[in-house]
């Protein structure tokens, strides 16, 4: 079976006037920035050198005022309330930062996050029965809620009230909640609608403070942070400011927790960046939430006791290996699902009694990845069936499910992530409609992977001063990726496989006169077949191993030259 290619988008030259705007930074962070459609040194540093917007403290969400109020009652009617979250890492920090900061102004508050195997994601009518009976008459939801319109009805019919904070879309029917704060409410006219969930408890918290002043926002930027970069939302208005705000506290002063965390991750001495939050912290606040529960992670945010935490950061790193662990069997087998045919189908199915529904997003998103295509990974049960998709830009999977909805007893999600429950009465005619979306929308189309090239350099280009200059595009996430460079006519020696499955490539890259360190991670299968003399599209990376710093080029794909 043949796996897609990557296309590779080469710079678009810099005219003339543009490198003379921008002739204070170096040749290769020129390019950089013009790729990114900085035309001018105002707009490099005002990119570079996030500020706070001038909207920042003129505009709040819609119905926030209306919010507060609804806050304001229960706490001088000494109700209690419960903040509602979600199992991911952009749920365990949004439910952490809102219980923390109403716990400095009642000491009535219950943090919940629903467990994810028994409960499934967002509001259930069980939980709220159970919030109920404890005495809970307010429920703040965080990161879900959006699209609970008989939840947040039943919950009104018990005589609570409900306050949804979401960045999720919306449909045209809105749950009757007291108060809903969304970016993307229609009739919301905030100015930045990329928010994560996180993003928007933070906004609640910052509202509130006003009237709270034991309510400090800059207090819980480090979890803002966290979340918005383990959410994949994109990097760039206000967003970036946030985020280069909480890193700046993760990396002066940490909260217990994180500490604990860093520390069973051997990050303690490194300097956190938006990668080690996506590769690092976010993958382990996940791990207890895709096996089962979220409790120990929350827990870990919520707590500040120096023994507590380090026994939970031990169980956090414990619960990553046997979820990475489960990931690879789950990835191996419905790998093996989907290749069955030969031509592939326009949408990857592979549903299984056997497979962890914690880890399926994980499976789903290998499968989009390896082969280009949307892909669907889930468990079945005796009665339902649940699922998580993945997706690429070509397809809109949640808008595909929303055409399905009458087969579908909950779904939510975005454009290249989503998941649903269904009845198993309805699993093949959805699979059979989802095969006729896909094979329409993807008619014609060249469906083929593509890596856009920043800027194309020497050897000898790749330096101190360069990496310095790069570092000033973090944080790097979505809509603001790391730079990706083209070296041609290059030649590889000292070559080997290397990693715990051999699959990583390892070798010495050189043009004649320079030479460096590479590595292209799941490249194994290229070792015996790198052509001698080649191009290359990679990261320019420092790499620290046992105290020692060095530049290396993080392969991504290679050609014969």
């Amino acid at each position: 079976m043949t796996l897609p290619h990557f296309d590779w988008v080469e710079p678009k030259p810099i005219p003339i006037n543009i490198d003379h705007e921008l002739a204070n930074f170096s040749p290769v962070f020129r390019s950089v920035l013009f790729q990114r459609n900085f035309c001018t040194e105002e707009e490099a540093k005002t990119f570079l050198l996030p500020t706070e917007p001038n909207w920042y403290f003129s505009q709040q969400l819609l119905h926030t005022e209306n919010a507060c109020r609804v806050i304001q009652d229960s706490i001088e009617n000494s109700e209690s309330i419960a903040v509602f979250g979600d199992y991911d890492a952009d749920g365990i920090t949004s439910t952490a930062l809102l219980s923390l900061a109403l716990s400095k102004i009642t000491e009535n508050v219950f943090p919940y996050i629903p467990d994810r195997l028994s409960e499934g994601y967002g509001l259930n009518k069980p939980s709220l029965s159970s919030l109920f009976d404890k005495g809970i008459r307010l429920v703040i939801t965080v990161d879900n809620g959006i699209r609970s319109v008989k939840e947040v009805e039943y919950a009104n019919s018990l005589g609570m009230k409900v306050i949804v904070t979401d960045h999720h879309t919306p449909e045209d029917i809105l749950p009757p909640a007291a108060a809903i704060l969304n970016p993307k409410l229609p009739a919301d006219s905030y100015p930045d609608k990329n928010l994560a969930g996180v993003g928007v408890a933070y906004k609640l918290i910052s509202a509130l403070s006003n009237q709270f002043p034991e309510i400090v926002p800059a207090d819980y930027l480090d979890l803002v942070a966290i979340g918005s970069i383990a959410d994949v939302v994109p990097l760039i208005g206000e967003n970036r400011y946030l985020v280069c705000k909480g890193l700046g506290a993760l990396n002066t002063s940490p909260r217990q927790g994180i500490t604990s965390l860093l520390g069973a991750a051997n990050l303690v001495s490194k300097i956190i960046r938006s990668s080690d939050i996506s590769f690092q912290i976010g993958p382990r606040l996940n791990a207890s939430g895709r096996l089962g529960s979220a409790g120990i992670p929350l827990d870990l945010l919520l707590s500040s006791d120096l023994a507590k935490c380090g026994k939970l950061a031990q169980i956090l790193e414990i619960q990553n290996f046997k979820r990475k662990k489960l990931s690879k069997e789950i990835e191996r087998q419905a790998d093996i699902l989907v290749t069955k045919d030969d031509p592939l189908s326009s949408i990857l199915i592979a549903i299984d009694p056997d497979f962890h529904l914690g880890v399926a997003g994980i499976a789903a998103g290998s499968l989009t990845r390896k082969y280009y295509l949307p892909s669907i990974v889930g468990n079945i049960g005796p009665e339902f069936t649940t699922a998580s998709c993945r997706s690429i830009p070509e397809f809109n999977i949640i808008s595909a499910l929303d055409q399905c909805k009458d087969l579908l007893l909950r779904y939510g999600g975005h454009s290249l992530a989503a998941g649903f429950t269904i009845s198993n009465d309805n699993l093949a005619d959805l699979n059979k409609r989802m095969l006729i979306l896909a094979e329409k929308q993807l008619a014609g189309l060249e469906i083929q992977p593509s890596i856009s090239v920043d800027a194309e350099v020497s050897l000898d280009q790749l330096n101190t001063e360069l990496y310095s200059e790069l570092e000033k595009l973090e944080p790097t996430g979505c809509q603001n990726p790391e730079a990706i460079f083209l070296t041609k006519n290059l030649a590889a020696y000292k070559i080997k496989v290397v990693g715990q499955d051999k699959t990583h490539l390892k070798m010495m890259v050189t043009d004649g006169d320079y030479s460096l360190d590479a590595i292209g991670f799941g490249l194994g299968y290229l070792a015996e077949s790198i052509p001698p003399c080649f191009d290359a599209v990679y990261k320019f990376d420092l790499n620290e191993f046992r105290g020692a710093k060095t530049f290396q080029l993080k392969i991504l794909d290679l050609k014969s030259a």
